[in-house]
């Protein structure tokens, strides 16, 4: 396979395969009017230069009023967003056979306070306070390809709450605010309604408030591997100084404790194809307190053990720490409910990560994911549908080819 990072624009004899690809996935559109501006928007995003704003996207056309036809199929149109993603996920379910699916916060810096969503947030990767929008992405994973399906904008109740700037976003009232963590939730369980395979949720949280990912996905019945901060607090048996002490502590001490567990696994990286790795890694039993004993079904559950002391401690999870062979301090900590997976395929899994990085840099970015310049909720909805689409089309050209 080539590395995403040798994609090039479709050729010629590509765009029959970009028509009949979106014939399947803009078959819910209504009209016949909607498919073909569907269908030219997507074009555009896969071979126009440059930031693909409505002139620019027009000039794939040989229409004058090309470009405020397609502003208005994108803001002002009727057609049902979530219909298209669902079909997105479903096809390329079939075609990539993903192994996770991977959550990723998308961060667009804005200078000015009137699209959707738009406000000064603080983000702690940075560590300063910037004027955004903040989404979170779902995004089907392999080792070879990652596809983003499903889209939720992080909108704030301060933001809802001025009517004015509501009612010029068109934001709909059932939208009663979803931020931060809430977001990522809702953009997994949204697209697990959907009728694809569940798979493992895949997220960075190191910066995210871990109980309602934590509950929401285990009230769901997903099986999670989250990253998390070494000063996370969990409960561990025998972290104390007696075996059958029960004690809380930072997920970076009891790592510590674990050091002469930890062995040697090789994996392939993702965002560097062919590019073999080694990480020492070791796990370690803990649990969640305050949080029911609900554990997913499927092949990577634990077998319940039924004893009173461990629905008393709580939700059993898996600690697993990566050190590289070079450092003494752990690199990097991950939490699972996934307490009958082995290591190495817990490691293989969060390198998932790593691919969906890749691809976005390399194709979303491309197709212009984050270059919608309308205020609206339907449009920017509607845009990152599309820009889905075109991520996608693009990615399957390059397997292909």
């Amino acid at each position: 396979m080539l590395d995403v990072r040798e994609t090039s624009r479709p050729r010629r004899a590509d765009l029959d395969t970009v028509s009949r690809a979106c014939g399947t996935l803009l078959a819910s559109l209504p009209r016949a009017d909607q498919r073909r501006k569907g269908e030219l928007y997507v074009r555009g995003l896969l071979t126009s230069p440059g930031r693909k704003t409505m002139r620019n996207l027009a000039t794939s056309t040989d229409d004058p009023a090309a470009a405020q036809s397609l502003h208005h199929f994108i803001s002002c149109s009727t057609w049902d967003w979530t219909v298209v993603r669902a079909s997105l996920a479903r096809h390329l379910d079939r075609l990539l056979s993903p192994r996770a699916w991977v959550v990723r916060s998308m961060l667009v810096p804005k200078t000015g306070r009137h699209s959707v969503g738009v406000e000064r947030r603080y983000v702690p990767a940075l560590g300063e306070t910037v004027n955004s929008q903040q989404s979170y992405g779902l995004w089907l994973a392999s080792e070879t390809a990652a596809a983003p399906v499903n889209w939720q904008l992080s909108i704030g109740k301060g933001w809802l709450q001025d009517n004015r700037t509501r009612t010029r976003a068109t934001v709909p009232e059932d939208e009663d605010g979803t931020t931060g963590d809430g977001a990522a939730v809702q953009a997994v369980l949204k697209a697990a309604a959907w009728g694809i395979e569940p798979r493992p949720v895949v997220m960075d949280a190191r910066y995210s408030a871990l109980p309602p990912l934590v509950e929401a996905f285990t009230a769901a019945g997903l099986p999670f591997l989250l990253r998390v901060s070494g000063g996370c607090t969990l409960l561990a048996a025998g972290a104390g100084q007696g075996e059958n002490r029960v004690s809380a502590a930072s997920a970076e001490h009891l790592l510590g404790l674990a050091r002469a567990q930890r062995r040697p696994v090789e994996w392939i990286d993702p965002a560097s194809p062919g590019a073999r790795r080694t990480s020492l890694v070791a796990p370690l039993q803990v649990y969640w307190p305050s949080t029911p004993d609900a554990r997913p079904s499927g092949p990577y559950a634990g077998s319940a053990t039924g004893s009173t002391r461990t629905a008393a401690l709580g939700l059993p999870l898996t600690l697993l720490g990566k050190w590289q062979t070079y450092e003494r301090g752990v690199r990097q900590v991950w939490l699972t409910n996934m307490t009958g997976a082995g290591y190495g395929p817990l490691l293989r899994l969060s390198r998932l990560t790593r691919r969906v990085e890749a691809d976005f840099s390399y194709i979303s970015l491309d197709v212009g994911m984050q270059d919608f310049e309308g205020r609206s909720y339907p449009g920017w909805h509607r845009h990152v549908t599309l820009a889905s689409v075109a991520h996608a089309l693009r990615m399957l050209g390059t397997r292909r080819r």
